[in-house]
């Protein structure tokens, strides 16, 4: 036996430990994520929180985004329900029209309401002129009167007094300036045609904007008096404004119908009554 002394608690050497933790062994971990990455650190100096950045805005064009995305939503499908009720007509054939300005103007805001169909009501305006433009053209052109000339310069003279002092256009400048207003009422009758045609499409638009108020005010019931104001506003606004383009497009059809007929009258005079005066002129020059 030797004289070294046991140690208390001695078994044995022990091994000594790395100077780093032993990497985890492969296999699943609980709560294992994933190794995360350490997010790269932010280039230049620290900038205070800031809640005035935006996020930047569509590009020109770019299609935005309706209020809803559908018409589920349970105030579009109340108010499609309400117009199916009330203005059976439009929502017929222009149902999805309906459900998209309903997108825009639900929930209804004293704002929006203000706003309310104001591009389409500028547009009309601007259709209103070429029809304004056109009576009046129309009435300055003065075709009966030529018409009436022509046929009295054909007339002999009855009384010395026509005799001494009338002085009657030849026939073939009547001629001249009947294919010239021929020429100009037809361009008149293609002009007015199209003329017709983009107001009353902007008319019919102006009726579903106007069609969505009324429903609109029906749901509004319990606004306030503001509210209530410009819904009334703005819809009298719409109504007058459809009305005017009714009176216009009118208007603009009995000129059509005069037009119409003053080409058949022109047409007949420069085809059939000119020749048989130009004959009769010339057998009695003879």
């Amino acid at each position: 036996m030797t004289d070294q002394k046991p140690k208390a608690f001695d078994f044995g050497g022990e091994e000594e430990r790395p100077a780093t933790p032993p990497a985890p062994p492969d296999g699943p971990r609980a709560f294992d994520f994933g190794d995360e990455e350490t997010p790269a650190a932010p280039s230049g100096p620290p900038r205070a929180l800031s809640f005035d950045d935006l996020p930047p805005a569509p590009a020109p064009g770019a299609q935005v985004k309706a209020l809803f995305d559908s018409e589920d939503h349970p105030a579009v499908r109340d108010a499609l329900a309400m117009a199916r009720a009330d203005h059976p007509a439009l929502a017929d054939h222009a149902e999805e029209r309906l459900a998209a300005l309903f997108r825009r103007i639900l929930p209804v805001k004293l704002s929006l309401v203000t706003e309310w169909a104001e591009k389409p009501l500028m547009e009309q305006a601007a259709l209103l002129q070429p029809i304004t433009e056109l009576v009046l053209t129309f009435s300055q052109m003065g075709v009966p009167a030529q018409l009436e000339a022509a046929l009295e310069s054909s007339k002999p003279a009855t009384g010395v007094f026509d005799k001494l002092f009338r002085r009657p256009l030849p026939l073939a400048q009547h001629k001249h300036t009947l294919s010239a207003s021929r020429a100009q009422l037809l361009q008149l009758m293609a002009d007015s045609e199209g003329a017709v045609g983009m107001l009353e499409a902007s008319a019919q638009n102006l009726a579903l904007h106007g069609a969505v108020l009324a429903v609109v005010s029906k749901l509004a019931g319990g606004a306030d008096a503001a509210l209530q104001d410009a819904l009334v506003q703005r819809r009298t606004l719409i109504q007058q404004a459809v009305r005017q383009a009714e009176l216009s497009i009118l208007q603009m059809g009995q000129v059509r119908q005069q037009a119409a007929d003053l080409i058949g009258q022109v047409s007949s005079f420069l085809t059939v009554t000119l020749p048989a005066l130009e004959l009769a002129q010339a057998q009695g020059g003879k």
